[in-house]
């Protein structure tokens, strides 16, 4: 089966492709603005995965499902419309496990990843085998949620399909862990197998007319520096005593001389 993924001159979006189908590169973060084509981009790649290689797992997840449920199904639908395939024709919706169950033996896991006093560590998804993964708004998840769905790829089926493990991460700027890669890509010091790809809504030509102008006439200006324009060094305080980054420096000593 051959899928073609057309970005409409979304060249952020090609490149995340790209990445997706370079063999070197095992971690992709994608975003840092609304407007991106964030969930279309995840659904695109985690379902064209799917139908291409039977029988392999994969698993999409966010901090709370009923936020899958409302907000990311939406553009799984939409992409086979995009494909000019009907969904139905190709697999089924498990409502009770949550997850979708394709004709040719594919499954895609939707995982809600919220923390839970009884496991800190996120150790529930240590048993997991997964070809590849998603995390859905990666600004909202904890380090040890990231590692533990991270290390559960690269386990089904993926020495049969020589597919390398991948794990996409879409996001807004977020002051959580993505910010060290934020960082390290701003420096040029991002490891090699991972990419870091900043999308912006004027990268989506396929914004519908007024949003744009609805997010200026609704956000406030620390808002709009971070989800209009892609700004990491955002802070909701004016009063703040110490930004972000030089709170993140205290636990280095770069600056003396050996």
């Amino acid at each position: 089966m051959k899928l073609q993924f057309d970005t409409r001159g979304n060249d952020k979006q090609k490149e995340c492709a790209r990445a997706w189908a370079d063999d070197t590169v095992t971690e992709i973060i994608y975003g840092g603005a609304k407007g991106g084509a964030k969930s279309f981009t995840g659904c695109k790649l985690i379902f064209h995965d799917a139908l291409v290689y039977d029988g392999t797992h994969y698993f999409i997840a966010r901090k709370k499902l009923n936020d899958l449920r409302k907000f990311t199904i939406p553009s799984i639908y939409e992409c086979f419309e995009d494909w000019e395939l009907t969904w139905s024709d190709y697999m089924k919706y498990n409502g009770q496990d949550n997850y979708y169950d394709l004709n040719n033996g594919s499954k895609v896991f939707l995982i809600e990843a919220k923390y839970l006093p009884g496991d800190p560590q996120y150790m529930r998804f240590g048993s997991m085998q997964m070809t590849r993964g998603w995390i859905e708004e990666a600004g909202e998840f904890e380090s040890e949620a990231k590692a533990n769905l991270q290390a559960s790829i690269g386990r089904w089926k993926n020495d049969i399909y020589n597919l390398p493990p991948k794990l996409l991460q879409t996001c807004n700027p977020s002051k959580n862990y993505l910010y060290d890669d934020y960082k390290a890509n701003k420096e040029g010091k991002l490891a090699p197998y991972k990419r870091f790809i900043q999308a912006l809504p004027t990268d989506n030509k396929c914004l519908p007319d007024g949003y744009m102008e609805n997010l200026h006439r609704s956000l406030s200006l620390p808002q709009k520096k971070r989800l209009i324009y892609g700004e990491w060094e955002w802070d909701d305080d004016p009063l703040v005593m110490m930004e972000y980054g030089k709170i993140i420096e205290l636990y280095t000593n770069e600056f003396i001389q050996p």
